[in-house]
């Protein structure tokens, strides 16, 4: 609509809204963080059906005649014919709702919001999975279930597809649209989407750049999309600093970058790591699958184990074998673990958001318990301390409303199917030592 360039920008962005009566071409959204949360934001999409020039118009308020406008960042083609655009979002205010809406030239799409992560220590809800390839039925079950809790984000550890090719990611981001949260907001109909931290799986090995095609990131800020995105870490908070790692680097013709990136853990976590309360990492690969038919992973625990615990790391979020473990907190003894009362590092996982879970038949001595489910952790993050929960999937349990988290940014719904871990109940409760690592504080509730 060239005819409103002489207006002013918000007024001109608002006569463009209310232009069409058609919604813009736009499909397969979501909404990725990959540094500076409280301020930053990527937003990502596919136009469908049109080739027009594209805005993202937000605000902090439901009024969009005063509303900004950011243009695309950046666009990418993951399998040839999957093409996103990513708008990059920046100088945003902390701890806030953004609502938004992505416009074509004469058209808007959907209204939208999420909220940035805050700046000070205030307690959140956060969820951390993986493994969303297969069982597809089950993989929605988990995503109406976000949708019902309303986590500040998610943490996920890989394995979107099964064949990573467009057609399947197309399937996946049609099922992401489900973890959206229906609101009234101001009298209009909005949808609250979460940000997403995404992992590199072995189902992505077809293309290391897949993490920057389809989500966006741009974890070391050098404005490329290549192999480098598969690693980073940023702070949610002055309550948790996120690492994400590349657990495929392992693999044969890879062992450089492998080793670039161990170092550049032990140098960040010695740098960054202490200036938050909590330290969490994910990544796909277990140091040790509770599966038999899945082997052990030495490389990996020889570059991170060592890092993780000198540095004070809490959890580590695993996944792949597409079932449910918790360790005790454990410290690396000799090729393996043993089990501490004064300070470790909690191993969580591993993977079944949606995939089949596979029998367990393995377990080791400092493995709190294991059990053959699909699920992903819910976690409540605050100063002193931090509750693990593992949900499974049904549709039991009641809604978490958009006021109630804003009055409460830790209550949870109720119904839920957690899971009891066998003579330790449903809540896992993490306190620190004086080095920051974890003490496991047990209870049956």
């Amino acid at each position: 609509m060239k005819y409103l360039s002489f207006l002013p920008s918000s007024l001109a962005i608002s006569l463009t809204m209310a232009a069409g009566n058609a919604d813009a071409e736009i499909d397969y959204q979501r909404l990725v963080w990959d540094k500076n949360p409280a301020h930053q934001a990527v937003i990502g999409f596919n136009q469908t059906g049109s080739s027009e020039k594209v805005m993202v118009n937000y605000g902090y308020s439901t009024d969009e005649s005063s509303w900004l406008s950011q243009g695309v960042s950046n666009t990418e083609v993951f399998d040839l014919t999957f093409k996103s655009s990513f708008v990059r979002l920046t100088d945003l205010t902390e701890n806030s709702p953004v609502y938004y809406r992505i416009c074509e030239e004469n058209n808007c799409g959907e209204r939208m919001w999420f909220k940035t992560a805050p700046v000070d220590e205030s307690s959140f809800v956060m969820l951390a999975g993986g493994d969303t390839r297969t069982g597809w039925q089950t993989r929605r079950l988990g995503n109406k279930l976000l949708a019902k809790i309303r986590p500040l984000f998610i943490l996920h550890g890989g394995d979107y597809t099964g064949e990573n090719n467009a057609i399947q990611m197309q399937e996946f981001l049609n099922g992401w649209k489900l973890t959206f949260s229906k609101d009234v907001i101001d009298g209009i109909d909005y949808q609250r989407i979460y940000p997403l931290v995404p992992t590199h799986g072995n189902h992505e090995d077809k293309d290391y750049k897949t993490l920057c095609r389809v989500f966006g990131v741009d974890f070391n800020a050098d404005g490329i999309c290549n192999t480098d995105d598969t690693y980073g870490a940023f702070n949610i908070s002055p309550l948790l600093r996120v690492y994400t790692l590349n657990s495929q680097y392992q693999k044969s013709g890879w062992s450089k970058e492998g080793e670039e990136q161990a170092k550049w853990l032990d140098h960040d976590m010695s740098v960054n790591g202490d200036k938050v309360s909590w330290r969490f990492a994910q990544y796909h690969k277990p140091f040790f699958p509770h599966l038999k038919e899945k082997g052990e992973n030495p490389q990996l625990f020889s570059w991170w184990a060592n890092t993780f615990y000198k540095h004070g790391l809490n959890i580590a979020f695993e996944s792949d074998t597409h079932l449910n473990k918790v360790t005790h907190a454990v410290k690396p003894s000799g090729n393996t673990f043993e089990i501490t009362t004064s300070g470790g590092t909690i191993y969580a996982g591993e993977g079944s958001w949606g995939a089949d879970a596979r029998s367990l038949d393995k377990t080791y001595e400092w493995t709190l318990d294991a059990v053959s489910i699909q699920q992903f952790k819910i976690l409540t993050v605050t100063k002193d301390k931090v509750e693990m929960r593992t949900a499974q999937f049904d549709q039991n349990s009641t809604v978490i409303s958009a006021k109630q988290r804003a009055v409460d940014p830790i209550i949870l719904p109720k119904g839920v199917n957690w899971w009891s871990a066998k003579g330790f109940g449903k809540v896992l409760t993490l306190t620190r030592n004086d080095e920051g690592l974890s003490i496991l504080n047990v209870s049956p509730n």
